[in-house]
């Protein structure tokens, strides 16, 4: 999954994207860190539908637009262990899944995931070839089909302000089950919402960090929603570019 896929950069879905301006960065006086951008793929599980019949799979990301950007220390020229923030990711998830239950029942999402904020959307400390975050207390509804970006989660080791915007499209050819069983209207239903979003530890290939998979678990990180099942998130990243930059301001520390 992902890595020796090919990203078209002529993709429609690249081509429209609007260029956001770029975010002036007051320079502090601490020196300069190493800006680490990777290429992300990933994949999403649906578990916990009802009596089964919708769990699905399928393969995100792998765009131009996907990528996950990392801010580490620096020691004499090379990256360092130590606190290590991550300032953004983007992901579009562009997916079909589809049951035949005496006609096909289809869900179709098109959705732009992400947060960036230069002063990071999450914290963490680099300790060899991994990354952990720090902490990130989950909703009380958590683990169960109830937990929705309503609750999310608390705490700096969770992706602050994470946006999830587009639709998700529920198509009713079926006999025996309706969009309703999975809390969807029949037709597009939009979503817009913001919350906090847990990540799970980035295990790297080596110390020379050029690839990652998120860690931690049988199906990826918890992705809380608003339809009936239990939805995750797995990733892994290629080492696109690694930049020595000056440190902004509101990374300094005393």
């Amino acid at each position: 999954m992902g890595k020796s896929e090919t990203v078209d950069e002529s993709d429609e879905s690249v081509e429209d994207a609007e260029e956001e301006p770029e975010e002036e960065v007051e320079e502090g006086d601490c020196g300069s860190s190493w800006v680490l951008t990777y290429g992300i793929t990933g994949r999403i599980d649906i578990t916990n539908t009802p009596l089964g019949i919708g769990n699905a799979f399928a393969d995100v990301g792998g765009l131009a637009t996907d990528e996950l950007v990392l801010r580490i220390p620096d020691d004499g020229g090379k990256p360092a262990e130590g606190p290590v923030v991550l300032t953004s990711m983007d992901l579009v998830q562009d997916f079909n899944v589809s049951v035949e239950l005496g006609g096909e029942i289809a869900i179709e999402s098109y959705l732009t995931t992400g947060a960036s904020d230069q002063c990071g959307v999450s914290t963490g400390v680099l300790n060899g070839s991994s990354i952990e975050w720090d902490q990130c207390t989950y909703g009380t509804k958590h683990g169960t089909n109830e937990w929705s970006p309503d609750e999310g989660s608390t705490g700096p080791g969770c992706m602050q302000d994470y946006k999830i915007e587009g639709v998700v499209e529920c198509i009713d050819d079926s006999l025996l089950v309706t969009c309703g069983a999975g809390w969807l209207d029949e037709g597009v239903n939009e979503l817009d919402c913001t919350y906090n979003q847990p990540m799970l530890g980035l295990a790297f290939d080596s110390a020379e960090l050029e690839s990652f998979t998120m860690s931690g678990g049988d199906v990826g990180v918890e992705v809380p929603t608003y339809t009936n099942n239990r939805t995750w998130m797995s990733l892994e990243g290629e080492l696109k570019s690694m930049t020595l930059e000056p440190t902004p301001a509101c990374l300094c520390t005393e």
